[in-house]
This record gives C-alpha cells, structure tokens and sequence, in this order.
C-alpha cells in the first residue's frame, strides 16, 4: 500500500552542517580537461549518457546524428556510432524541437554487452556491442518517447519512463527475454502520485534496497510546489511509497553513499521557471524520505550523476541562477558530507551528465550555437561551431591515459 509522506523540504539537520564549512579542498575544483567532437552533423540537440567503467565506454543518445555515439571513457575519443533513431523532430513550425517524437533518449548498458535505448516511437531499441547492431525492438505501446531508464542487475528488469504520455507510465521488460511484464500508471491510483501534468523523470535503481526510486515533479495537479521521489517494487510491480520534495519539481536523480540520494530540482517544470524555489538541489533519505541537505548553489537541473571513486555528485545545472541571472554550470557535491564544493561553467545546453569511477572524467554533452543566434548567446559555451563532449576532471588528479587504462 503506497503512503505519501509530508517532510519539510527547507529542514537541515544541523549536524549536516557542523564542522564542514571548511571542507572543499583544491582536488574538488572541476577543470576542462577535453572536448570531443562527435563527427558527422557535429552535436545540436541530444539526451542522456551513461558510463560502463568495465568496458571503458561512454554512451550518448545523440538526436542530432539519430544515434547511440560510443566513445573510449579514459581516451577522451569518438569510436563509433549505432544510427537507426528517430532524430530531433520538429513542430509544424519547423523550428520548434518537438522532443516527444524524438529520440534516442533514455539510455542504459546492461550485463555489459548491450545498450537498451528509449526512441521517439514508444520503442526500446536494444543494440549488442559487439556487432554494433540493434538485435531486437520492444513496444511500450505508448503514444510518444521512452525516456529515461534504469536496470535493476538483481532481477534482470528494466524500468523505463513514458514521460510524455498522458498519463505517463513505466513499463517494466525483462532483459533476459526482452518481455514486458508490468506496467505502472501514474494517474493517481493503486497508490502512484498524479503526474499527468508534468510526467516523470529520472529513475534509478539501487543493489542495496533492490527498489527503483523515480524523480516526480509535481506529484498532485492541485499543487505544483510539491513534487517527490516514488518508490518501485520490482517483485510486486508497484509504487510502494512516494517522498514529497517540496519546492523543487524533481528531474534528476542519482544514488549515493549509505541510503541517500541527490534529487536536482528542475525549474523546467514550474511557471513561471525561473524561481529561487527551483534552483536549489536537496540531498534526501532514501529509507524515509527525510531532508538530509539542501543545496542552493545549484538548480535548474535535468540530470544528477554519480561517482563512486571520489564520492561526488555532479548536476547538470544549466538554469541555476546568480543574481537573477541564468548561469549554466556543473555543480559538484560532496557526497560524504553533502556540502558543496564548486561549480564550473558549462553551457545553456548542458543538461545530461555522466561520470567514469576509473578515470574519474565527467563528461558533459554540449549543443551547439545556432549560426543564427544573436552575438552573446550561450557565451561560456566551449565548442559553439560544432558542439561536443566536454571532459572535466578534478584538478588534483594528474593522470595518463596509460595509467588509468592499467587500472581497469
């Protein structure tokens, strides 16, 4: 049975705060380190990205070139690309991105050996590595994109997102024989939040508690201030709880250390978007929902990442504001005490994020600035010709390529 519990989403337990005001050290500043370019029609628009450190392998669902784009995680290079997507689709305007139909979007690796990949079509394309091939296509049945996703390595389950649906829903495949099993609606019934207004967002799954958690920006219709996290049940398919994050319309999601998670609070989902409330990120208690820490250097969030080698949480937080002002940055938190340490210039476009626990890269996708744009826009873009992927590292970290391959 689902319950919905109300927590206080501005409540920071002071001994979160005690004795860390000092903490940041040099090695937590963030230095662009590489950029990548991606070939073919170079890199406008696209969605999310996620690291294999076994394989070495970054992975981008890229909508500009309609393909999953492979590069070498410790290399910083393009190795190739898997086409066949629906690419960045447009309004009858043919000007106005209409990413509902587009794709690929949500991506996942799975037993290291395959991508599973969401596309514009309600489709989850599944491609082997090896061969480079895409070897099977499943239907969510849905009317638009299969977004983001997560696999659960204990039970071989994937969850992915309907996002754009209306409801939206996630449909649960099993990713040994590649069957749908269960599917959740998040109408409002058998104890899911509403999210007809908003959809859903990140999921994430956890070996620890072996449940997914998935990000909700607005949990009820009657009240945008109050979004949550809902909780899945793999075994009995269900949202068994849903954590109220107040003032913060949840987009990104990533687990951290003991039972805590990084919920970055997305202005993208609230009107007007750009408020104080929107901006900030709040670090919660996976185990009760409760706030362990709020963030407010960071905000405007879509993806939240994860990396394990130096204990930091990294956001994709294009919208944060400064002063009133939008200022786009990769915002990086120390997971071991939740506190911030700094925060870099990215770019407007910067809304997918991914970390590699080897070479401890952070890569962040990067769009290009139309040729028509006004001078000035997107200004701390690092590659507005073409786009790419930028690579940050931490400045203490001086390591070679050959070191870091060593260690894989």
């Amino acid at each position: 049975m689902s319950k919905i519990k109300h927590a206080a989403a501005w409540v920071v337990p002071m001994m979160a705060l005690v004795g860390y005001a000092t903490h940041a050290r040099a090695e937590d500043h963030m230095v662009l380190v590489d950029t990548i370019d991606v070939g073919g029609n170079g890199l406008a628009t696209f969605d999310i990205s996620f690291v294999d450190p076994k394989l070495d392998l970054y992975i981008l669902a890229d909508r500009t070139n309609g393909s999953i784009d492979f590069f070498d995680a410790s290399d910083d290079t393009f190795s190739s690309r898997v086409g066949g997507f629906a690419g960045q689709k447009f309004k009858a305007d043919g000007v106005t991105a209409d990413n509902t139909i587009s794709g690929p979007d949500g991506v996942v690796i799975v037993n290291d050996s395959e991508v599973w990949a969401g596309d514009g079509d309600s489709t989850v394309k599944v491609i082997d590595i090896a061969s480079h091939a895409i070897v099977d296509t499943i239907k969510t049945n849905g009317k638009f994109r299969c977004d983001e996703m997560a696999w659960d390595s204990a039970d071989h389950i994937l969850a992915v997102a309907n996002n754009a649906d209306t409801p939206p829903f996630v449909t649960m495949i099993n990713t040994d024989t590649h069957v749908v099993i269960g599917q959740i609606v998040f109408d409002g019934t058998n104890g899911t939040p509403d999210a007809t207004l908003t959809g859903i967002e990140q999921p994430q799954w956890s070996p620890k508690t072996g449940l997914f958690y998935v990000a909700v920006p607005q949990i009820t219709p009657s009240d945008p201030t109050e979004g949550g996290v809902s909780v899945i049940d793999p075994s009995s398919m269900s949202v068994t709880a849903t954590y109220p994050v107040l003032n913060c319309a949840p987009a990104g999601l990533a687990l951290g250390r003991r039972h805590e998670a990084m919920v970055g609070c997305s202005a993208s989902f609230v009107v007007p978007p750009a408020t104080v409330a929107t901006t900030q990120s709040v670090v919660i208690n996976l185990d009760n929902g409760d706030i362990v820490a709020n963030i407010t250097q960071a905000g405007g969030n879509d993806m939240v990442g994860y990396d394990p080698g130096t204990a930091h949480y990294y956001l994709a937080a294009r919208n944060t504001l400064t002063a009133g002002k939008v200022t786009p940055i990769l915002g990086t938190v120390d997971a071991k005490t939740n506190t911030w340490d700094s925060g870099v210039a990215t770019s407007t476009t910067a809304h997918s994020v991914a970390a590699d626990k080897v070479s401890r890269h952070v890569f962040v996708p990067i769009g290009m600035v139309p040729s028509t744009a006004p001078a000035g826009t997107d200004s701390t873009n690092p590659c507005p010709t073409r786009g790419c992927i930028a690579v940050y590292l931490p400045s203490s970290i001086d390591d070679d390529d050959g070191t870091r391959q060593a260690r894989r």
